[in-house]
């Protein structure tokens, strides 16, 4: 049953005509602060979970949390890829209005050759409840949320882990002196002492996990007295597609060709447009596996807390960055459109005596609202400039979901092309994706996302006339101004000036397939005009 019960008297206020967050002043009845856990599943998108009506029971342990709490129905990142909707998730901005739109923004330099510093505007989830005597900590698994972009602040213990041969520090020194003196030698012994970082199928969630709750016992310990926050990010459903057995064998039993779901992103990679379907099914069914390993991890998150007495006190928020694509509109993995595949996430929260179980809101709601329906949630107010809505009141059921209109950015560079920009509005149903070349005519498709979830065909030709370009126009224009007055008030901070790539994070890049078309380079001759733009917010119509 869909929640709906009698709306707060301050109305929740539209995306595109205000910043600052209108909600019920409520403050959670509790005589202690809770926890807050956050978890960033990457790459998991919505409609691959049984609790969002997937056919394949994918997701028990989220699908239980799903009936102790509330599960968000639309939710839409801020864009397909993982950097700046991390961001947009930490901040509640979208990526226009914090700044960080392209990891090439930390490949410019000026004429002397020093790095160009890069501005990021937004306050942090912890730096907020740190503020507010919070224990701080955030544990995650691949560099686009790195402190080289940006992230970090607030977390008193910020730490990667699921390291690998590139990311590990003495063990990526040890392989590049053993490769300049061509001793095969010593990097066979170099891996057969570290198998884990030379292994792709490595799965980091359990040490990831391991490390939080460990975190967690040591600040328990500290300050018994203190609640904490803390950032958990997964990876495992990311490509490759290689979980573990049984998870490997879970959903495509009988497959018996050659497809394992490595090797994805390579130019000889198998996975293609016209690869025969029972082998796209079965890359698929090793997506699905990687969603229930991830799962079963959560699963084992959750008991660990409740056995340490912390689950009844914690607010537990699950959610994702992106999608992922299986040549739906033509493309695979992510990071090159804005359809629902890509930017559909889930949201589900719980929190044991303060929202009741089985909620299920329905309407449009974004990663945006993540961080102002944290403050909400334990009576604080969110930062000037927080665009995002606080939607407390509605899992309290004190307020309905009202419509408000959410923004997806994206830009494509492909080497010798011109840059391609990529828009998407949501409200409500209604989903307009908006694309064309920098600078030039967008072309705009809307699609209803209650009949058309898949998002197979434009709505209907009437949605491209004059009248739906002003609208479309308009709204841009609203959605511009709101952004511009979030800078103008917004903190800033640099992040840039003296953190280039370096040669071994760009090579982790390219292992895992981010090089075509969007490696930072100064070979492409548009890097500095476009991310010029990208220095003053992506939005630039």
């Amino acid at each position: 049953m869909n929640h709906r019960q009698a709306p707060c008297r301050s109305s929740l206020a539209f995306f595109a005509s205000a910043l600052l967050i209108a909600s019920c002043t409520n403050e959670p009845d509790v005589t202690s602060k809770p926890n807050v856990l956050l978890v960033s599943i990457d790459t998991l998108r919505a409609d691959h979970l049984s609790s969002y009506g997937y056919e394949r029971k994918t997701s028990p342990n989220l699908d239980a949390l799903a009936r102790r709490g509330a599960r968000f129905e639309r939710t839409f990142s801020t864009t397909s890829w993982t950097l700046p909707s991390h961001m947009s998730m930490l901040t509640g901005l979208p990526i226009s209005a914090h700044g960080i739109c392209d990891d090439r923004l930390w490949s410019m330099t000026d004429e002397a050759g020093n790095p160009t510093p890069v501005d990021q505007s937004g306050v942090f989830i912890p730096e907020v409840l740190k503020d507010e005597g919070y224990r701080t900590g955030g544990f995650y698994t691949w560099q686009y949320v790195d402190k080289r972009y940006g992230f970090g602040p607030g977390f008193e213990t910020f730490e990667r882990w699921g390291h690998t041969f590139y990311s590990d520090e003495v063990v990526s020194a040890e392989l590049n002196r053993l490769r300049e003196a061509e001793d095969k030698p010593g990097i066979d012994a170099l891996r057969a002492r570290h198998p884990d970082l030379f292994d792709p199928a490595h799965m980091s969630s359990p040490e990831t996990i391991g490390r939080a709750l460990e975190w967690i016992d040591e600040v328990k310990a500290d300050t018994p007295d203190a609640p904490f926050f803390a950032f958990v990010h997964l990876f495992d459903v990311h490509d490759p597609y290689t979980p573990p057995a049984p998870f490997d064998t879970m959903f495509d039993p009988d497959y018996t060709g050659t497809v394992d779901g490595s090797n994805i992103t390579a130019p000889d990679s198998p996975f293609v447009r016209d690869m025969p379907k029972a082998d796209l099914d079965h890359i698929i069914a090793l997506y699905d596996g990687g969603i229930s390993y991830v799962d079963d991890q959560l699963g084992k998150l959750f008991a660990e807390l409740e056995s340490r007495g912390e689950l009844e006190n914690t607010i537990v928020m699950v959610t994702s960055d992106h999608g992922e694509e299986f040549f739906e509109h033509g493309n695979k993995t992510h990071r090159k459109a804005l359809f629902a595949e890509s930017v559909h996430v889930p949201w589900i929260v719980a929190w044991p005596g303060q929202i009741a179980a089985g909620i299920e809101v329905d309407g449009a709601t974004g990663i945006v609202d993540i961080a102002p329906t944290i403050y909400g949630l334990l009576g604080l107010s969110a930062p000037d400039g927080t665009i995002g809505r606080d939607l407390g009141p509605v899992l309290r059921g004190e307020a309905e979901n009202e419509e408000a209109a959410y923004l997806q950015e994206l830009l494509l560079f492909e080497g010798g092309k011109e840059t391609q920009q990529r828009l998407g509005i949501l409200r409500g149903a209604d989903h307009a994706v908006l694309g064309g070349e920098l600078g030039g005519d967008l072309q705009v498709v809307h699609f209803d996302l209650d009949s058309d979830p898949g998002q197979k065909s434009i709505r209907n030709a009437s949605l491209l006339s004059e009248a739906a370009a002003q609208q479309t126009r308009e709204e841009l224009d609203a959605m511009r101004a709101a952004i511009k007055e979030s800078r103008e008030v917004n903190r800033t901070r640099n992040v840039g000036s003296d953190s280039l790539p370096t040669a071994n994070s760009q090579a982790e890049l390219s292992a895992m397939g981010y090089t075509d078309g969007n490696q930072p380079t100064k070979a492409n001759t548009n890097a500095e005009k476009d991310c010029e733009l990208c220095l003053d917010g992506c939005l630039w119509l």
